[in-house]
């Protein structure tokens, strides 16, 4: 009986490995979908392993600008400063690769890894030519599928990116660890900040940051909201208000409410959500 159980199990593990080496159509997408449920229903896979693979077959439809960094929180060095400085820039972040721009973020160069910088130590850095230390930038736009980008860091043996938006302008950068976090769920990597993203407070309340992912919001507090072309709850929030709300200031959205925390003239930082009443349209209170 446990022989005939490690055959089927063997075969079903197959199955499913053929499948996904090759890139799913729509047919064998719907068949990978039904042998993950049934696979976990036989206990062939956990739960965990069945997340994993879900997570594999919804890559062609996400796409970078769902997962990469936002331009807001890279750190980058403008060319025009002394060589020397970008040192304690990586100390002070805890960065092995900064970006490099000129004149400002949207015109990004290149990049200097602090790997290659130790080639050069014990020499005066600021007399180095930057050509001798930076890399140049992988290019890819915002809407590029996290598949194929996956597939050219791997081709290309690449593990960052600058993203672009459709005018050209930086909007952000992906790593190889924001890809893989896809799959296999969050990686604690240089670009991630440590503090929490969702943190329960002893009044009920809930500490947000502003950056959370909009479906993630959606289903930790169990609500469904209109979505246009945002994927942050922060984003949610301007676009509906038609403004950056001050900080201090109140709103409700579906049967929550909403207080800015932290924030400034641009964006929105922090946010604290109350269970409320009544259900009602995003608004100012």
């Amino acid at each position: 009986m446990e022989k005939d159980r490690s055959q089927e199990s063997s075969g079903w593990t197959k199955r499913l490995l053929g499948l996904f080496r090759s890139r799913p159509e729509a047919g064998s997408e719907e068949e990978l979908q039904n042998l993950i449920n049934v696979s976990e229903q036989k206990g062939i896979i956990d739960e965990d392993e069945g997340d994993m693979l879900q997570s594999i077959l919804e890559l062609d439809e996400t796409i970078v600008r769902e997962v990469m960094v936002p331009r807001t929180d890279m750190v980058c060095h403008d060319v025009e400063k002394p060589l020397s400085t970008i040192l304690k820039v990586i100390l002070q972040s805890g960065h092995s690769r900064i970006p490099i721009y000129r004149e400002n973020n949207d015109h990004i160069i290149g990049l200097v890894y602090a790997k290659d910088l130790l080639h050069f130590w014990g020499q005066p850095l600021d007399e180095l030519p930057l050509d001798d230390i930076l890399r140049p930038p992988y290019l890819v736009p915002e809407s590029k599928p996290v598949s194929d980008l996956l597939r050219e860091f791997r081709e290309n043996r690449v593990h960052i990116a600058i993203v672009i938006d459709e005018y050209g302008g930086t909007s952000g950068l992906v790593t190889m660890e924001d890809l893989i976090e896809e799959i296999v769920g969050d990686i604690q990597d240089e670009y991630d900040l440590e503090d929490e993203w969702l943190a329960e407070e002893p009044n009920g309340s809930v500490l947000i940051d502003s950056r959370l992912n909009i479906e993630e919001f959606e289903e930790y507090f169990e609500i469904e909201v209109e979505r246009e072309k945002f994927d942050t709850v922060g984003g949610y929030v301007v676009e509906h208000l038609g403004r950056v709300p001050a900080v201090g200031e109140r709103m409700k959205i579906g049967t929550l409410e909403m207080l800015v925390v932290v924030g400034d003239q641009r964006a929105i930082r922090q946010l604290r959500v109350f269970p409320s009443v009544n259900e009602v349209e995003i608004e100012p209170s």
